[in-house]
Protein backbone atom coordinates (compact mmCIF):
# COMPACT_ATOMS: atom_id res chain seq x y z
CA UNK A 1 0.00 0.00 0.00
CA UNK A 2 2.90 1.77 1.20
CA UNK A 3 6.78 1.54 -0.07
CA UNK A 4 8.97 1.38 2.63
CA UNK A 5 11.18 3.77 1.12
CA UNK A 6 8.20 6.67 1.14
CA UNK A 7 7.76 5.77 4.91
CA UNK A 8 11.45 5.80 5.91
CA UNK A 9 11.82 9.18 3.66
CA UNK A 10 13.30 12.25 5.98
CA UNK A 11 10.81 14.30 4.37
CA UNK A 12 8.14 12.15 3.62
CA UNK A 13 6.37 13.43 6.70
CA UNK A 14 5.17 10.07 8.42
CA UNK A 15 7.56 9.59 10.88
CA UNK A 16 8.17 11.91 14.15
CA UNK A 17 11.01 11.11 16.23
CA UNK A 18 11.72 8.02 14.62
CA UNK A 19 8.16 6.71 15.56
CA UNK A 20 5.00 6.02 13.05
CA UNK A 21 1.94 6.42 13.96
CA UNK A 22 -0.79 4.48 12.20
CA UNK A 23 -4.81 5.07 12.93
CA UNK A 24 -7.39 2.94 11.93
CA UNK A 25 -11.19 3.75 11.29
CA UNK A 26 -13.57 0.89 12.19
CA UNK A 27 -17.23 1.17 10.30
CA UNK A 28 -19.43 -0.88 12.71
CA UNK A 29 -22.18 -2.04 10.32
CA UNK A 30 -24.15 -4.05 13.49
CA UNK A 31 -23.83 -4.34 17.19
CA UNK A 32 -24.92 -7.81 19.11
CA UNK A 33 -24.98 -7.43 22.24
CA UNK A 34 -25.96 -10.31 24.90
CA UNK A 35 -29.26 -9.22 27.04
CA UNK A 36 -27.33 -10.31 29.93
CA UNK A 37 -24.51 -8.47 29.57
CA UNK A 38 -25.28 -5.17 30.17
CA UNK A 39 -21.65 -4.13 31.53
CA UNK A 40 -20.66 -5.48 27.49
CA UNK A 41 -23.50 -3.81 26.48
CA UNK A 42 -22.20 -0.17 28.18
CA UNK A 43 -18.64 -0.91 26.96
CA UNK A 44 -19.83 -1.43 23.52
CA UNK A 45 -21.73 1.65 22.83
CA UNK A 46 -19.16 3.64 24.49
CA UNK A 47 -16.49 2.75 21.54
CA UNK A 48 -19.52 2.33 18.73
CA UNK A 49 -20.80 5.69 19.39
CA UNK A 50 -17.39 7.73 18.86
CA UNK A 51 -16.24 8.11 23.02
CA UNK A 52 -12.74 6.04 22.51
CA UNK A 53 -9.58 8.40 23.20
CA UNK A 54 -8.63 7.36 20.01
CA UNK A 55 -11.42 8.48 18.22
CA UNK A 56 -11.44 11.97 20.14
CA UNK A 57 -7.79 11.95 19.25
CA UNK A 58 -7.94 11.82 15.49
CA UNK A 59 -11.39 13.89 15.10
CA UNK A 60 -10.02 16.79 17.58
CA UNK A 61 -7.14 18.76 17.85
CA UNK A 62 -6.81 18.23 13.74
CA UNK A 63 -8.24 20.48 11.86
CA UNK A 64 -8.91 19.83 8.41
CA UNK A 65 -10.38 21.05 5.27
CA UNK A 66 -11.78 19.39 2.08
CA UNK A 67 -9.86 19.80 -0.95
CA UNK A 68 -11.22 18.71 -3.94
CA UNK A 69 -12.41 15.89 -1.90
CA UNK A 70 -8.91 15.47 0.29
CA UNK A 71 -9.07 16.05 3.66
CA UNK A 72 -5.87 18.58 4.12
CA UNK A 73 -4.35 20.21 7.05
CA UNK A 74 -4.83 24.12 7.33
CA UNK A 75 -1.33 24.48 6.85
CA UNK A 76 -1.28 22.43 3.42
CA UNK A 77 -4.92 23.93 1.97
CA UNK A 78 -3.48 26.96 -0.24
CA UNK A 79 -0.71 24.56 -1.81
CA UNK A 80 -2.66 22.03 -2.28
CA UNK A 81 -5.88 24.48 -3.74
CA UNK A 82 -2.33 25.87 -5.80
CA UNK A 83 -2.02 22.25 -7.11
CA UNK A 84 -5.59 21.97 -8.36
CA UNK A 85 -5.29 25.64 -9.81
CA UNK A 86 -2.55 24.42 -11.89
CA UNK A 87 -3.48 21.14 -12.86
CA UNK A 88 -7.51 20.25 -12.23
CA UNK A 89 -7.13 17.10 -13.21
CA UNK A 90 -4.11 15.83 -11.91
CA UNK A 91 -6.46 13.74 -9.19
CA UNK A 92 -9.28 12.72 -11.62
CA UNK A 93 -8.37 8.79 -11.66
CA UNK A 94 -7.75 8.28 -8.22
CA UNK A 95 -10.19 5.82 -7.24
CA UNK A 96 -9.84 5.06 -3.51
CA UNK A 97 -12.44 7.11 -1.79
CA UNK A 98 -10.82 6.25 1.88
CA UNK A 99 -9.56 9.38 3.19
CA UNK A 100 -6.64 8.36 5.01
CA UNK A 101 -5.24 7.01 2.54
CA UNK A 102 -5.71 9.94 0.08
CA UNK A 103 -4.38 11.70 2.66
CA UNK A 104 -1.37 9.94 2.90
CA UNK A 105 -1.39 10.65 -1.19
CA UNK A 106 -1.43 13.99 -0.66
CA UNK A 107 1.76 13.81 2.13
CA UNK A 108 3.35 12.13 0.10
CA UNK A 109 3.09 14.67 -3.19
CA UNK A 110 3.60 18.01 -1.28
CA UNK A 111 6.96 16.05 0.60
CA UNK A 112 7.81 15.45 -3.08
CA UNK A 113 7.22 18.99 -4.19
CA UNK A 114 8.97 20.00 -1.03
CA UNK A 115 11.64 18.05 -2.20
CA UNK A 116 11.96 19.46 -5.55
CA UNK A 117 12.71 22.92 -4.17
CA UNK A 118 15.18 22.62 -2.34
CA UNK A 119 18.80 23.55 -4.16
CA UNK A 120 20.34 20.64 -5.87
CA UNK A 121 23.39 20.49 -4.22
CA UNK A 122 21.56 19.99 -1.17
CA UNK A 123 20.25 16.80 -2.23
CA UNK A 124 21.79 13.46 -2.16
CA UNK A 125 21.45 10.52 -4.70
CA UNK A 126 19.69 9.36 -1.94
CA UNK A 127 16.78 12.13 -1.65
CA UNK A 128 16.21 12.04 -5.50
CA UNK A 129 15.56 8.14 -5.63
CA UNK A 130 13.10 8.12 -2.96
CA UNK A 131 11.83 11.35 -5.29
CA UNK A 132 12.01 8.71 -8.26
CA UNK A 133 10.22 6.45 -6.24
CA UNK A 134 7.53 8.52 -5.06
CA UNK A 135 6.32 9.87 -8.19
CA UNK A 136 6.09 5.95 -9.29
CA UNK A 137 3.87 5.62 -5.80
CA UNK A 138 1.72 8.27 -6.91
CA UNK A 139 1.24 7.40 -10.38
CA UNK A 140 0.32 3.71 -9.24
CA UNK A 141 -2.63 4.92 -7.21
CA UNK A 142 -4.02 7.55 -10.32
CA UNK A 143 -2.34 10.79 -9.90
CA UNK A 144 -1.16 11.91 -13.17
CA UNK A 145 2.22 12.87 -12.56
CA UNK A 146 3.98 13.86 -16.26
CA UNK A 147 4.07 17.83 -14.84
CA UNK A 148 6.18 16.54 -11.80
CA UNK A 149 8.11 13.86 -13.63
CA UNK A 150 9.24 16.48 -15.64
CA UNK A 151 10.67 19.09 -12.86
CA UNK A 152 12.06 15.88 -11.39
CA UNK A 153 13.69 14.68 -14.64
CA UNK A 154 14.96 18.49 -14.66
CA UNK A 155 16.44 18.68 -11.01
CA UNK A 156 18.09 15.80 -11.85
CA UNK A 157 19.83 17.16 -14.82
CA UNK A 158 20.90 20.40 -12.55
CA UNK A 159 22.56 18.08 -10.22
CA UNK A 160 24.17 16.10 -12.67
CA UNK A 161 25.25 19.58 -13.75
CA UNK A 162 26.49 20.51 -10.41
CA UNK A 163 28.62 17.48 -9.99
CA UNK A 164 30.31 18.09 -13.10
CA UNK A 165 30.83 21.25 -12.56
CA UNK A 166 31.67 20.83 -9.10
CA UNK A 167 34.74 18.20 -10.54
CA UNK A 168 35.78 20.82 -13.08
CA UNK A 169 35.71 23.51 -10.72
CA UNK A 170 38.21 21.36 -8.33
CA UNK A 171 40.40 20.43 -11.48
CA UNK A 172 40.53 24.11 -12.39
CA UNK A 173 41.65 25.34 -9.05
CA UNK A 174 43.94 22.75 -8.56
CA UNK A 175 45.48 23.92 -12.31
CA UNK A 176 45.33 27.39 -11.06
CA UNK A 177 46.96 26.58 -7.63
CA UNK A 178 49.91 24.71 -10.04
CA UNK A 179 49.77 28.31 -12.13
CA UNK A 180 49.97 30.51 -9.29
CA UNK A 181 53.56 29.11 -7.81
CA UNK A 182 55.05 28.90 -11.09
CA UNK A 183 53.48 32.74 -11.33
CA UNK A 184 55.45 33.42 -8.18
CA UNK A 185 58.22 31.83 -8.70
CA UNK A 186 59.00 33.98 -11.94
CA UNK A 187 57.73 36.73 -10.15
CA UNK A 188 61.23 36.42 -7.16
CA UNK A 189 62.91 35.42 -10.74
CA UNK A 190 62.47 38.64 -12.56
CA UNK A 191 62.44 40.52 -8.97
CA UNK A 192 66.16 38.97 -8.67
CA UNK A 193 66.73 40.02 -12.30
CA UNK A 194 65.66 43.42 -11.84
CA UNK A 195 67.78 44.13 -9.05
CA UNK A 196 70.90 42.03 -10.56
CA UNK A 197 70.42 44.73 -13.45
CA UNK A 198 70.03 47.91 -11.27
CA UNK A 199 73.15 46.54 -9.41
CA UNK A 200 75.12 46.57 -12.85
CA UNK A 201 73.98 49.64 -14.36
CA UNK A 202 76.11 51.91 -11.71
CA UNK A 203 79.09 54.23 -13.53
CA UNK A 204 82.33 54.26 -11.82
CA UNK A 205 83.27 57.31 -9.93
CA UNK A 206 86.09 59.62 -10.51
CA UNK A 207 87.64 57.50 -7.39
CA UNK A 208 86.64 54.01 -8.98
CA UNK A 209 88.43 54.98 -11.51
CA UNK A 210 91.78 56.80 -10.26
Amino acid sequence: MLPLVIVDSKDGGFLVNDELKIVAEVDVLQVTVASDASERSQEAAYYVTGSSDLQKETRVGNETVDVNGFQVSTSQVASVRCIFENHPDFASKVLSNNQHLKSTYMNVLLGLIETLCQLPEKLSDVDLSEASAAVVYLTQVGFKMDWLEKKLQELKEKKKMMNTGKAQLQHMEEEFKILNKKCLDLKDLLDKQNEDLSAANVAFSFDDVV
